[in-house]
């Protein structure tokens, strides 16, 4: 008896040891590849849907606040902890950490934001997330987490039949790039450019949009846009800027937004933090010290990644709708710190924007691939 029940111990010790070792490995890489923290300890509760709220539409991006419902222009709060549920039948549901339901939103009637990876979306679609958060993508599922590595946000979307918008593309007629300089590089993994605020367009109107920004833009598993963006803002006669991680397929995520004047010196960077393995997307006005900050892991360093300097416009008409000129410089390209010495910037034109547009675009290639500029009409 004594022998067969060491056997037995002997047999549960081998059992634990072994259960052990294929656990804590698990484990370990999920919180070695977010940087410490571990993404399975964050469990959805069971989301408690109540029909008796009132489906609403609403005019701003979703924006955690402290203080939630309608904040300053151009956005909508939501509690910290909320978890944002984008369903196939196009409502955007907003529950608590505990799961109980707070909003009910329609993707259709909400008002469309033109957003800078040529994708028209729904505001709710869009989410302002604080400048030193971090944001996960696992699955249908990004996780917002703050420096403490406390769960701020939950974005699920529930399947590609939620998408509530037109498949993304760089060529469509009223929004496209106008002018960019570009090329393909395979590794890269940070990009930095400056540039001035240029003049503002002579009569751009609301409805309109203007984007400046470099640009590395992935393949693989999206065409995901990572983006130092400045934007001239029609409604509030205004430059302003965001650091943006664009999904054109899925959800977008921004920093802060920060209000520029013509002349500030802008520093777009984009760079791979392998630390805590996401990429960190840092628009800065050097001149008044303001920053915009977006940090995810959309997409892994990878090959054939479009980097670019580009201007883009949104349902622009004639040159009363474009700035004046814009020069990047000092623009640098790193793989793992390495400096590229392969980058060769080509000069790209819209095929769809007006003529009259395009007519008085020029890509200016100054000192490939260091400095370009942008010409316009103005």
């Amino acid at each position: 008896m004594k022998r067969k029940t060491g056997i037995q111990v002997l047999s549960m010790l081998l059992t634990v040891l072994l259960v052990n070792m294929v656990l804590v490995p698990a484990v370990s890489a999920e919180a070695e590849a977010t940087g410490g923290v571990d993404l399975d300890q964050y469990t959805i509760p069971n989301l408690k849907m109540d029909r008796s709220i009132e489906t609403i539409a609403i005019s701003g991006i979703l924006s955690l606040q402290g203080e939630p419902d309608k904040t300053e222009s151009g956005t909508y709060g939501i509690p910290f902890g909320s978890i944002v549920f984008h369903a196939a039948d196009g409502i955007t549901r907003i529950f608590d950490k505990d799961g109980d339901q707070l909003l009910s939103i329609s993707d259709e009637r909400s008002e469309k934001i033109p957003t800078p990876a040529g994708v028209e979306k729904p505001c709710t679609w869009v989410h302002q997330i604080p400048d030193d958060s971090r944001a996960y993508y696992r699955g249908d599922t990004i996780f917002v987490l703050d420096p403490a590595g406390e769960l701020i946000l939950r974005v699920i979307n529930e399947g590609t039949a939620s998408k509530p918008y037109p498949e993304s593309t760089r060529g469509w007629t009223g929004h496209d790039w106008l002018e960019s300089a570009e090329d393909y590089l395979n590794g890269i993994t940070e990009y930095t450019a400056y540039w001035t605020v240029p003049s503002a367009p002579p009569s751009l109107e609301v409805g309109e949009m203007i984007y400046l920004f470099n640009v590395i833009q992935g393949n693989t598993p999206s065409p995901y846009l990572l983006q130092p963006v400045i934007r001239y803002n029609p409604q509030q006669q205004r430059w302003e800027g965001q650091a943006w991680g664009c999904d054109p397929d899925g959800t977008d995520l921004i920093g802060s937004t920060i209000v520029l004047n013509t002349g500030d010196t802008m520093e777009g960077r984009i760079y791979w933090d392998g630390v805590r393995n996401l990429w960190i997307v840092t628009l800065e006005d050097r001149t008044t010290g303001q920053s915009s900050v977006v940090a995810p892991d959309s997409i892994q360093p990878q090959s054939n990644c479009l980097v670019a300097c580009a201007l883009e416009g949104w349902y622009v008409d004639d040159n009363t709708d474009v700035p004046g000129d814009t020069r990047f410089y000092s623009m640098s390209y790193k793989a793992y710190g390495v400096p590229m010495m392969n980058v060769h910037l080509d000069p790209w034109y819209s095929s769809f924007a007006p003529q009259e547009i395009i007519d008085q675009c020029f890509v200016e290639i100054i000192q490939n691939p260091y400095q370009v500029k942008l010409h316009t009409a103005n």
